[in-house]
Parts: structure tokens; C-alpha cells; sequence
């Protein structure tokens, strides 16, 4: 009797509740596996309900693997991506979605780890000549703060948004056209 094909894992498969050793890696991890990083532009910031945005990610066959600045808040059930800059306007009225502002602040994984069960990557943005969210600045109060976007006075663009269209992600997860919502908008 031949055995059937195994399927392909999907990003829900994979990613929609962590299981198995990288579930207890996640919440085994410490605190310097994640850091709260503050949005200063230069890419767009959306957060979605994780399982909604798994499914958009499946439904336009997103490869799974590195390429793309994905990770999910499995605490609240969120998918926060980075995408290219000027879609934000698309998702401003859509339920349960939010468009991180200039200057607000993300829970983010420590670069080199896979981070924690507040924040995980699942897919990494394709090598950036210079790693600006790793660039360091110093705040008013001596901390140093890691900044979600280019950096003030740097030459160097911030961390690739990948190759994930934002208009396909939003299609997809809304059913609507992108197009059609500008329009409206």
C-alpha cells in the first residue's frame, strides 16, 4: 500500500499555537529574549489577530522560511508584521487591526534569539547590510533603545520589510480589494 503525500505545512500549521520543544522554549525563555523597541517609520507596523493573518499568509501562498519581518504575540493572539511604508491607510478601519503610530512601542525578539511567548519570530527579513534594529541609541534616561525604523541621522534604511506585498496581505485578509478601499477612503 503506497503512503500518501504528506502535506505541505502552512503558516497556521506551523505557527498558529506554538507546540512541542519550541513551545517550552518559548515560555522557558528569559527576558533578554525580547525588548520593547520604539516605531520611528520607515516601514508600516500592522498588527493583526494571529490566526485571521496565518490565514491570510496561507491563502496567498506566502512561502514559509525567511524573507519576510513576521512575528507573533501569542500572550494576545496578534501577528505583527513589517511591511513596506505607505499601505498603513488601508488598514485603519479594519475590526480588529492596528497600525502601530510613529513613536509608539512594540515588544520585539532580541536579535539572535527566536525570542518568547510575547514575541517570536516566524519568518526573518531577508540579511540587511546594516541590522538597524539592532542600531543602538541612548534615551533621556541613559537606557539604551533599540528603534523600529531608521535612525535618526543614519544613512543606513531600516530593517527589509521582505518581500510580502501589502496589498495581496490585505486582500487576503479582508476579502476586499485594496483598490477599491483607497478609493473609498
Amino acid at each position: 500500500m503506497a503512503k500518501s503525500p504528506k502535506t505541505p505545512p502552512t503558516w497556521t500549521s506551523l505557527y498558529g499555537e506554538p507546540r512541542g520543544t519550541r513551545r517550552d522554549a518559548l515560555l522557558a525563555a528569559g527576558t533578554w529574549s525580547t525588548r520593547l523597541q520604539q516605531h520611528n517609520g520607515g516601514q508600516d507596523v500592522v498588527v493583526l489577530p494571529l490566526a485571521r493573518g496565518l490565514a491570510a499568509l496561507d491563502a496567498i501562498e506566502v512561502p514559509i522560511g525567511d524573507g519576510y519581518a513576521l512575528f507573533a504575540d501569542y500572550l494576545h493572539g496578534k501577528l505583527l508584521t513589517l511591511l513596506s511604508p505607505g499601505w498603513a491607510h488601508l488598514w485603519a478601519e479594519v475590526p480588529d487591526v492596528r497600525v502601530v503610530p510613529i513613536g509608539g512601542w512594540v515588544v520585539v525578539p532580541t536579535p539572535g534569539s527566536i525570542g518568547s511567548y510575547a514575541a517570536s519570530w516566524l519568518s526573518l527579513p531577508p540579511p540587511h547590510p546594516c541590522p538597524s534594529w539592532e542600531d543602538q541609541v541612548e534615551g533621556e534616561d541613559g537606557a539604551d533603545e533599540t528603534l523600529v525604523g531608521p535612525h535618526p541621522g543614519s544613512p543606513h534604511p531600516s530593517m527589509s520589510a521582505g518581500d510580502l506585498d501589502p496589498q495581496q496581505l490585505f486582500e487576503a485578509f479582508t476579502g476586499s480589494s485594496a483598490e477599491s478601499n483607497a478609493a473609498a477612503h
